[in-house]
């Protein structure tokens, strides 16, 4: 009885993550009531605040499953790559790609810093994908492909570097740079200078 009430409390949680992701995505923090996602999940007020204290608690859900998404996709593009070359060209182009759509503009571009602050977004941004960078920037020191040593400090630069120009691209200001030459610059910012470096 208690794995089945568990399981139930999951998809309700589920269903109203999933419903409020498509509003914030589509109206935005502030146009986006609580009625809203209450009823396109299909469950009552007392089940949403059961789960979640207030909108911003559940917005904070929202941001924290899609840049977990963010970095799954990063990770799937790199480990598909036949060297750790190629997995941080594969892996910083999945990254950029990623951030032009619509709905991550919307939800972290956009309304997080707002409305969880720079503080709680930079936390949760680099909490989750800091990580993946150092792999890949380790991966490719041991390759002897990297142009200084492998740090943290190194790693904290790179990705700082490939957050603004994610914010560049999801924007799509006319005379901005291309993703790929965004692309091109970080890596070679890293990358021994023997090694070319291919747009993705």
């Amino acid at each position: 009885m208690a794995r089945r009430t568990a399981e139930a409390a999951e998809r309700t949680r589920v269903a109203i993550v999933t419903a409020a992701r498509r509003l914030f995505a589509s109206s935005g923090f502030a146009s986006t009531s609580t009625s809203a996602v209450v009823e396109a999940a299909g469950v009552t007020r007392g089940a949403l605040y059961h789960h979640f204290a207030d909108k911003t608690d559940l917005f904070r859900a929202v941001f924290v499953q899609l840049e977990h998404e963010l970095n799954e996709t990063v990770a799937t593009a790199a480990l598909a790559a036949g060297s750790a070359r190629d997995a941080l060209v594969a892996g910083c182009d999945a990254c950029l790609e990623f951030m032009t759509r619509p709905e991550y503009h919307q939800i972290a571009v956009v309304d997080a810093p707002a409305v969880l602050g720079s503080q709680a977004w930079h936390d949760i941004d680099a909490g989750i994908g800091l990580t993946t960078m150092q792999a890949g920037l380790d991966a490719l020191a041991g390759e002897g492909g990297l142009r200084v040593p492998s740090t943290p400090a190194l790693a904290i630069l790179l990705f700082g570097a490939l957050t603004e120009a994610g914010i560049v691209v999801s924007r799509g200001r006319a005379g901005s740079p291309s993703r790929e030459e965004l692309l091109d610059a970080l890596v070679g910012l890293v990358v021994s200078a023997d090694d070319t470096v291919v747009g993705g």
